[in-house]
């Protein structure tokens, strides 16, 4: 007698701590690799001497711009890989469910009143706006409307994008996951966003703290990761409207 073979698939599963972990660093690592081979071509390309290219990189905003823009494919590449190994569907495990109007238009407010309270906070510990942020705005609207267009385009919306599926998506995921829990998570996700900005001073990293704070419990609450993404992106927006009013 003759029996069908029984095909035996895996099922899908969850990274969980260290596994998030682990592909967190190495997507960290790729896009760091992406920007870096992005510099060292306009190194190539500009002929910049060795003693001349950190003055040069940090000088110019077009090229921190292309920096950015570089980190994003090896990043994405990484977290995408990591889902179709855990044998699930890319919106699915990084919850891209377009969010309820109520939900966003909440989400917003919350956002706008946190904002506030903690640029009043920072007003009473005499801090101001983060001196390096209104330098490169200033720069990359020195270096012409292309430019300006292209650093809004990043920091408003590229950046929000690509932060917000590794961080609130993918990591948030796994970790709410595992013995974290959802509360624990949210405050560990937050806590490696802000360490991300280290480039800010101390105030400008404890606001991104809180800010992830709030986004990671709106992306908890909600499901939906496209909620945080709209948030972050309206939060740059707004930071970068002030500062462009006040420079």
């Amino acid at each position: 007698m003759m029996t069908d073979a029984v095909r035996v698939t895996k099922a899908p599963r969850t990274w969980y701590f260290f596994g998030t972990l682990g592909f967190t660093l190495l997507a960290t690592v790729a896009a760091l690799l992406g920007g870096f081979v992005v510099l060292f071509v306009l190194l190539m390309v500009n002929q910049t001497q060795a003693d001349g290219a950190v003055a040069q990189i940090t000088s110019q905003v077009s090229w921190k711009t292309a920096a950015w823009i570089g980190n994003f494919p090896g990043e994405l590449a990484v977290i995408w890989l990591a889902v179709r190994l855990a044998r699930r569907r890319f919106s699915e495990y990084l919850a891209l469910r377009w969010p309820m109007a109520q939900e966003l238009v909440l989400t917003l407010l919350i956002m706008l009143v946190a904002i506030h309270i903690v640029s009043l906070i920072g007003h009473a510990l005499g801090k101001s706006l983060d001196a390096g942020i209104v330098a490169e705005f200033g720069r990359a609207r020195r270096d012409g409307p292309l430019i300006l267009f292209l650093f809004l385009a990043t920091v408003c919306i590229g950046a929000p994008i690509l932060e917000e599926f590794l961080v609130r998506g993918f990591m948030l995921r796994g970790w709410s996951e595992s013995f974290l829990r959802p509360g624990g998570a949210i405050v560990l996700t937050s806590a490696f966003w802000a360490i991300c900005h280290v480039h800010y001073d101390w105030f400008g990293m404890f606001e991104i703290f809180v800010m992830g704070l709030l986004l990671g419990y709106c992306r908890i609450r909600s499901g939906s990761t496209w909620l945080t993404v709209v948030a972050h992106s309206a939060n740059n927006v707004y930071s970068y409207v002030v500062v462009g009013l006040l420079t």
